[in-house]
């Protein structure tokens, strides 16, 4: 009966703890953060270490020459599920630990599929991908190591580490879901001029747009727009000759109007005028070919 008890005893703190000591706070706890674009998901998974009065973090805690995984305890891993590109490389979709090499001048981002490293072990010999980045000094301190997303457009987002008066920036492209070039065969049914009357929600006048195709976009220009960035657009195909608008900026997406759509009638001949449709089906104008 007594050694029924003692391995029963046992048994119990076997099962307990483990538990008990995952539950334990620890001096870098562990912490997610991700960010979806336009369908690929950017996923962080780190520990996030805390300054506790320490100043000489760069050159002192973390030593000039030091590979250093941003965080503590295993490495700081990164997920991709789409091929991206990051600071203009390539980066295959897959699972990865990140890793800094620090300088006084420049640091050495590397990125490494061996992910279950110890932050003690540094990368493998044969990491992924690797390339010179430049840590950014600001005015004002991180307490506790931080990983964000602060900006996001439609063909990627900014990955930022921050921690004391420090910031390295990751810029990530994301492939686009969706074709936004128009072949030349394709486009010659829609550029032209068209007189396009808008409904009293934008404006109630009458207009004047013009299409054409532009290293391989099909372009909408409309002057009197009553909003700047509609004044030139690109048109997105969505099939059966509907296209959503895509806003620009210097040239570059800056949003795709998915409520929207541009209605090109007759479909599969050359378009003689077009319904300007937003959310529900909603007709906000009219378009007819001059």
């Amino acid at each position: 009966m007594v050694r029924r008890f003692i391995v029963c005893a046992i048994a119990t703190v076997s099962m307990v703890l483990p538990q008990t000591l995952d539950a334990q706070i620890r001096a870098s706890e562990r912490s997610t953060v991700s960010q979806t674009v336009d369908g690929t998901v950017i996923t962080i998974d780190y520990s996030r270490p805390q300054l506790r009065g320490r100043t000489d973090l760069w050159g002192g805690e973390v030593p000039w020459g030091k590979k250093w995984t941003p965080g503590g305890n295993w490495a700081t891993n990164i997920e991709v599920n789409n091929d991206v590109t990051i600071n203009g490389h390539p980066l295959p979709a897959g699972h990865y630990s990140l890793w800094l090499e620090v300088q006084e001048d420049a640091w050495t981002a590397i990125f490494d599929a061996d992910v279950r490293r110890f932050h003690l072990q540094g990368p493998s010999d044969s990491p992924s991908v690797q390339f010179t980045i430049q840590p950014e000094t600001v005015a004002w301190s991180t307490e506790v190591l931080t990983f964000s997303f602060p900006t996001v457009k439609p063909t990627g987002t900014t990955l930022q580490l921050a921690w004391g008066d420090t910031h390295v920036n990751f810029d990530i492209g994301v492939p686009l879901s969706k074709p936004v070039t128009v072949a030349a065969d394709v486009a010659s049914r829609y550029v032209g001029t068209y007189g396009f009357k808008v409904v009293a929600l934008l404006g109630g006048a009458d207009h004047t747009i013009e299409l054409s195709h532009e290293n391989e976009h099909l372009v909408l220009r409309w002057p009197t727009a009553p909003l700047p960035r509609l004044r030139e657009l690109w048109l997105m195909p969505l099939g059966a000759g509907m296209f959503a608008p895509i806003e620009l900026e210097n040239g570059e997406i800056f949003d795709i109007l998915t409520f929207a759509a541009f209605e090109f009638s007759p479909y599969g001949g050359t378009a003689t005028g077009f319904d300007f449709r937003g959310p529900g089906d909603a007709l906000w104008g009219e378009g007819t070919r001059h």
